[in-house]
């Protein structure tokens, strides 16, 4: 009954998967989405980027379950968070997965930054996709300092002060960019409003086409950064570039054979 069961759930799945794949064609993007070629030698190291990517769709996930429950103003945010930490159903458990995730994020990006780096995978014709990966490291960070402040309690309000007080020494912009982000001159309910604002919507917008742009640029140019991680490969490539050649030439000769046979025949037969 057992055997049964299990044998008509697989012809069941290879049905559906058969019927997608003969009209959207989505196994075969599938594949070539998730499986690319890396070297043999430190093959887990070329994982970093999968864990960030995954790091940062469980941030969208968490965030997203976390708003259904906090309230972005100065009197009810610190309320809120408590009620989500002792009230709500796996409230705990979310905001916990929120807040450690966001905290592996930074090091799996400094990991991987690490990664790129010391492979080489910053130079040409990927250093459009190294940029592209600072941009993000950048609006990441964005993420971290204006999520920091929502708590709205005595740790997260000073540590936002501090660190905006540090960014307003910078040259030029800074003192504007500073004061946008207070919305007057002190920290109160419209700077609350915005970092809320910058955290849920303009920094998660600005991340999605971002990170659409870096694995469109990986899939475009490969992982791979230094000559010395693929030598092996190159060399097979060569000498299957360098055969191929010979087999050219060798069928230019063949035809050359053939058509001084044929013009002897020819000649014969006239």
């Amino acid at each position: 009954m057992i055997g049964r069961m299990r044998s008509q759930t697989e012809e069941a799945s290879k049905f559906i998967v058969d019927w997608m794949e003969h009209r959207t064609g989505i196994v075969t993007q599938l594949e070539h989405f998730l499986y690319e070629p890396v070297p043999k030698r430190g093959a887990w190291v070329y994982t970093l980027g999968s864990a960030v990517l995954g790091l940062i769709v469980v941030q969208f996930l968490t965030g997203i379950l976390l708003l259904f429950y906090y309230v972005p103003s100065t009197d009810h945010a610190w309320n809120s968070v408590n009620y989500i930490m002792n009230e709500a159903y796996f409230g705990q458990l979310v905001r916990g997965i929120h807040y450690w995730s966001a905290n592996f994020l930074l090091a799996m990006i400094g990991l991987h930054m690490a990664q790129v780096f010391f492979a080489g995978g910053y130079k040409a014709p990927r250093e459009l996709n190294w940029v592209v990966g600072v941009v993000l490291l950048l609006l990441v960070i964005g993420l971290a300092f204006t999520g920091y402040l929502l708590r709205w309690d005595q740790d997260g309000f000073w540590a936002s002060v501090v660190g905006m007080k540090i960014g307003s020494y910078s040259p030029f912009v800074g003192g504007y960019v500073i004061n946008f982000l207070l919305g007057g001159d002190v920290a109160g309910p419209a700077t609350l409003s915005r970092f809320f604002a910058l955290h849920v919507w303009l920094l998660p917008a600005a991340i999605a086409p971002f990170i659409g742009i870096h694995l469109y640029l990986l899939r475009r140019h490969g992982v791979f950064g230094s000559e010395f991680e693929y030598s092996e490969r190159l060399a097979k490539l060569h000498e299957r570039q360098r055969l191929e050649e010979y087999a050219g030439y060798e069928l230019d000769d063949d035809d050359e054979d053939e058509a001084e046979r044929n013009g002897r025949s020819n000649g014969r037969g006239e």
